[in-house]
């Protein structure tokens, strides 16, 4: 013997529920004017929602007919410009490595130079501990290498073309002209 589902049907043995029930016109005897009962509004709700419940296509791709299958087939145009045909490396190890042949040129990697006002450059140039360290070294008479020389050079030509920029002139040289001018022209004879 064979297994089956059992399901409650509404068979002649079985007395009908209430909800299974179709809900009964109300007579015409009552009036205009008579409230239908709780329970004939409750089996009028269930039948509207389920004629709304079951409105539209069945599911599924099995269901489309296959000449709109077609129509749809045919609208597809494929984009030229959609892929690419050139190979992209997997794996982080192949990506610098040549293919048979073919050689990778190495990109050049600018240098980023932030662009500093030149007010905020000066001073920071000014403030540069390495720079000065290596310009008490030259005043106490010791000899730069080749390397640190040329910074040198490079950071005091940078200060004298922010200054001139900037309309600041060299405190030093003012002083020391101005005193030489001073002293030529002074007349020795009055502190006799």
């Amino acid at each position: 013997m064979s297994r089956t589902k059992k399901t409650r049907r509404i068979t002649d043995i079985m007395p009908a529920r209430k909800a299974d029930k179709k809900p009964e016109q109300p007579k015409l005897s009552g009036g205009k004017n008579r409230k239908s009962t709780r329970y004939e509004l409750d089996a009028k709700a269930r039948e509207e929602k389920k004629k709304r419940k079951h409105k539209g296509l069945p599911t599924g791709s099995r269901n489309v007919d296959p000449a709109e299958q077609k129509k749809a087939a045919v609208k597809e145009v494929k984009d030229p410009r959609i892929g690419s045909r050139k190979k992209i490396p997997l794996m982080v190890e192949f990506v610098n490595k040549p293919e048979k042949g073919q050689i990778i040129k190495p990109v050049a990697m600018e240098e980023y130079k932030p662009h500093l006002s030149p007010e905020l450059e000066l001073e920071q140039l000014e403030n540069n501990e390495i720079l000065n360290q290596l310009l008490d070294e030259i005043e106490a008479g010791k000899t730069l290498s080749a390397k640190d020389q040329k910074f040198v050079d490079e950071c005091l030509d940078r200060i004298d073309e922010l200054m001139t920029e900037l309309g600041i002139q060299d405190e030093d040289e003012d002083n020391g002209d101005a005193l030489l001018r001073q002293f030529e022209t002074m007349d020795i004879n009055q502190f006799r």
